[in-house]
């Protein structure tokens, strides 16, 4: 998941866990959860005060999704999956290396499973791989080697480096730069947390970062986390490289570069080797298990490949990939397909700003009306909730009778909260009026280590994400085997009625505006 684009951390820690409900009620045991199962189809109740009738959920398919969740509970695969992919493979930069062996181990994985129309489909982005061994100094008044690293999608450095003086940027805003236009061209310039205005708003910072790029500056620092914790991100969206040096340092070292500064000049050097490419295509992985009685009609389930470095992305979004693998392998496992053609998708660039799922999503557009729903894995491997439905009190209504079957899990909810609505990769589908699910978590656990150098696979619980496997392969066969369609598409002007009070409609506008979105 990619937070923004600028990935400083937009929600605190403390505001994910108000924002999000969190309740120690969530640590339920599974085996209550398998005991809730076992309880006759008859004892469950529908909720009342529905608005409008839900997704009916046929006795076979219900049947069908009980052995389903008792299954995956007991032999799902998804930690084994995850395992693979963070300590065999590792971080998987979007178009590295890592990234295309990625993309054959997902290939592979889909056919051995025997999977339908198993393929790649291409998209286009800058790519960009870091050396080891960026190294950064202040050089006066003091000498105090930095602990710093390149930040995602810039240039490197000048082979001997660059030097310069310091200067920091107290508003990282349009208006905060423009004062501060004499004093940036030629300059190593720093902004912080504090530099960052709140409420956040994407689409303002993405104005502050090219405002600042016209000015000409001799490299960038920003600040990351504290103990020299790392939190990797981009300044500019769409996977496009940046026009000058970016480099991340310690919340520590930012505080002393301030209080240097309040007492008179600082200069300092930094120096790192970037590998970069433009306009490169790059793969994402597409398998099938075509439907029983309605082919062409869709459910995608998908989840995005890539990660950052120097973690090995086991929580973002290994999990994610470990589950929608999961979910191909239970589903076929089967022997019957569900009425719908289930389409399985990892996708590509999600870390850069939904490049890949987006892309798809363009090339796909003539065939939205036959794409039922699509579902996002993305929030780690936290005990799952159930689904965000970004604002759409119909999906809600609509999974009423799909949540019935969940609530022994613990995941019998849904939320409409928009927190996350420009955040991962079922963002290119909902501005095309996709109904979307993306499944929901506390993410407690997923923000200490997103995009970290701690993201690596000893951080995964078993117990806890194959709860949330069970969730999304129950969700997604339910969906995909319903007599109706989940809920309607909606056109472009119910598309920008509903984004306008999401809290999102001016970072919505902006992507739209910059050819971001479809």
């Amino acid at each position: 998941m990619q937070n923004g684009g600028q990935n400083h951390r937009l929600w605190s820690e403390q505001e994910y866990r108000h924002g999000y409900g969190y309740s120690a009620n969530m640590q339920k045991s599974l085996i209550y959860a398998a005991i809730l199962l076992c309880l006759p189809l008859q004892a469950q109740k529908q909720e009342p005060g529905l608005k409008a009738p839900p997704m009916p959920v046929s006795t076979e398919t219900r049947a069908v999704v009980q052995k389903i969740i008792g299954d995956t509970l007991v032999n799902g695969q998804a930690y084994e999956y995850d395992r693979q992919l963070a300590d065999e493979i590792g971080p998987r930069l979007t178009g590295s290396a890592n990234y295309l062996k990625a993309v054959t181990w997902g290939e592979q994985k889909f056919k051995e499973l025997g999977l339908a129309n198993v393929h790649t489909e291409t998209f286009k982005i800058d790519t960009w791989e870091p050396e080891p061994g960026a190294t950064g100094q202040v050089l006066s008044p003091v000498n105090h080697t930095l602990y710093l690293w390149s930040y995602g999608w810039s240039p490197s450095t000048p082979t001997k480096g660059v030097e310069g003086e310091l200067v920091y940027l107290p508003s990282f805003t349009e208006e905060g730069i423009s004062k501060m236009r004499d004093h940036v061209q030629g300059k190593i310039v720093f902004f912080d947390i504090h530099s960052l205005p709140q409420p956040m708003v994407i689409a303002k910072y993405f104005r502050a970062a090219n405002a600042l790029a016209s000015m000409g500056p001799a490299a960038l620092l920003v600040r990351g986390g504290p103990n020299g914790t790392e939190n990797m991100g981009y300044l500019f969206p769409g996977g496009t490289l940046a026009s000058f040096p970016v480099a991340q340092i310690g919340a520590e070292d930012g505080l002393l570069l301030k209080r240097l500064l309040d007492r008179g000049p600082v200069r300092i050097g930094l120096q790192f080797t970037n590998h970069c490419s433009k306009g490169v295509e790059v793969p994402q992985v597409v398998g099938e298990i075509r439907g029983s009685e309605a082919p062409d009609d869709v459910v995608i389930l998908g989840a995005h490949l890539d990660s950052w470095n120097p973690g090995t992305g086991a929580q973002d979004n290994g999990t994610g990939v470990a589950t929608v693998i999961d979910t191909a392998r239970e589903i076929h496992s089967l022997g019957h397909a569900p009425r719908r053609t289930v389409r399985f998708i990892l996708f590509g660039g999600e870390e850069e700003g939904k490049v890949g799922s987006v892309a798809y999503a363009k090339q796909h557009r003539a065939e939205m009306n036959k794409i039922d729903a699509v579902l996002i894995t993305d929030t780690g491997a936290d005990l799952s909730k159930g689904w965000l439905v970004m604002g759409r009190t119909d999906e809600q209504e609509a999974l009423a009778q799909v949540e019935l079957f969940l609530s022994g899990l613990g995941s019998g909810g849904s939320s409409t909260e928009t927190r996350e609505l420009l955040e991962t990769d079922h963002i290119g589908f909902d501005v095309l009026g996709v109904p979307t699910l993306v499944l929901w978590t506390d993410m407690l656990k997923y923000m200490t280590l997103h995009h970290k150098a701690s993201d690596t696979f000893d951080s995964v619980d078993k117990a806890s994400l194959l709860q949330g496997d069970a969730t999304v392969i129950a969700t997604t066969y339910a969906i995909a085997d319903a007599a109706t369609a989940f809920a309607p598409h909606l056109d472009a002007k119910e598309v920008k009625e509903m984004m306008k009070p999401t809290g999102r409609f001016e970072d919505f506008e902006y992507y739209k505006e910059h050819d971001l979105l479809p």
